[in-house]
Formats: C-alpha cells, sequence, structure tokens
C-alpha cells in the first residue's frame, strides 16, 4: 500500500511567495510613479486652462495684473466684491469654473505671484514624496514649461 500525500511541501509554498514578493516590490514603484504621473497630468490641465483664462482676463481688462493662488475660497468670492488684482476674479468673473481645488495635490497660481512673465504656475505640494518638486509654468503665449523631472508638456 501506497503512502501518498496530496498538497504542497513547505518550501513550495515558500518559494512562491518568495517569488510574488519579488515581483510586488519590483511594480510598487512603477505604479507609484504612473498614479503620480496621472494627478501630474490633471494638474497640467488646469494649470493650462488657468494661463488661458487669465490672458481672456487681460483682453477684457488690458494693464490689469492678476496676483495670487487660486483656491476653494474663490468658488464662493463675488466678482465685484474682490480687488482688482485678485486671483480669485477668474473663478468670480465666470472665466474659469469652479472646482475643488484645495483637493488636488497641487497648488494654482496666478500672475505675479509665479514670476515674471508668467500666466500661471503650478506647483506639486510637498507631502515627502521623491515628486514634490514637480510643477509647470504657463508664459503669455501659451506655452508651458515642465520643471525639475514633470512629464513634459504636450505640443498643441
Amino acid at each position: 500500500m501506497e503512502n501518498t500525500r496530496k498538497g504542497f511541501t513547505l518550501m513550495e509554498l515558500l518559494v512562491v511567495v518568495l517569488i510574488m514578493g519579488i515581483l510586488a516590490g519590483m511594480s510598487m514603484p512603477y505604479y507609484f510613479k504612473t498614479v503620480e504621473t496621472s494627478k501630474a497630468t490633471d494638474s497640467l490641465a488646469l494649470g493650462h486652462m488657468l494661463g488661458n483664462a487669465y490672458r481672456m482676463f487681460q483682453v477684457d481688462n488690458p494693464g490689469v495684473t492678476l496676483s495670487g493662488p487660486i483656491t476653494n475660497t474663490c468658488n464662493t468670492a463675488v466678482c465685484s466684491m474682490l480687488s482688482a488684482t485678485s486671483a480669485c476674479r477668474l473663478v468670480a468673473c465666470s472665466y474659469v469654473a469652479p472646482q475643488d481645488w484645495n483637493s488636488s495635490s497641487y497648488s494654482f497660481n496666478i500672475g505675479g505671484s509665479c514670476g515674471g512673465g508668467l500666466a500661471a504656475c503650478v506647483d506639486r505640494i510637498n507631502t515627502g514624496s521623491q515628486y514634490d518638486n514637480w510643477g509647470y509654468n504657463f508664459n503669455m503665449s501659451g506655452g508651458c514649461a515642465a520643471l525639475n523631472g514633470a512629464p513634459t508638456c504636450p505640443k498643441f
């Protein structure tokens, strides 16, 4: 009479778990970079929209320079109640639709708060990750520049 056992040995199970651990360890960095690239692409689109809105605002209001951040407080601001240079005028005066600006992984700034000659800039909020320096600048001609290794701007 033959004594056969069905199932896996402890060594076989250990090898399978080890292989699965190695594969997971190799794939997680790619997963995190893909998630971060997706966030960057979303902020890139919003930054491009803000830059275009700022240029439209300047066509309607020659000589008026806006400066400052775009946050959720801009969603409830009243256009006629804002200072002439408040960046919130883009949202409050309907150049840009209200968004949940504060839930983004990026901060959004307009005009003078970005530096000379820029319509808008987008910067990664610091979280301690390796992607914290990513960002985008949008110039007054509609051009885009990726900063510090962020995914490149698309060509329009």
